[in-house]
């Protein structure tokens, strides 16, 4: 059986600035934006990236 990566989590000092940046770099958009993170996911809702 082969992993599927389903989600990364990057640690940063300025999550929105950051996540503005990875929204247009991998055309993702926001699928949560709290005080305490921010995610991305793609139009297939798979893959997550959150800051």
């Amino acid at each position: 059986m082969i992993g599927r990566l389903y989600a990364i989590v990057i640690d940063c000092p300025d999550r929105s600035e950051l996540a503005a940046f990875y929204e247009k770099l991998l055309s993702l958009s926001r699928l949560e934006d709290t005080p305490e993170f921010i995610a991305l996911g793609s139009t297939t809702g798979t893959e997550v990236v959150a800051f």
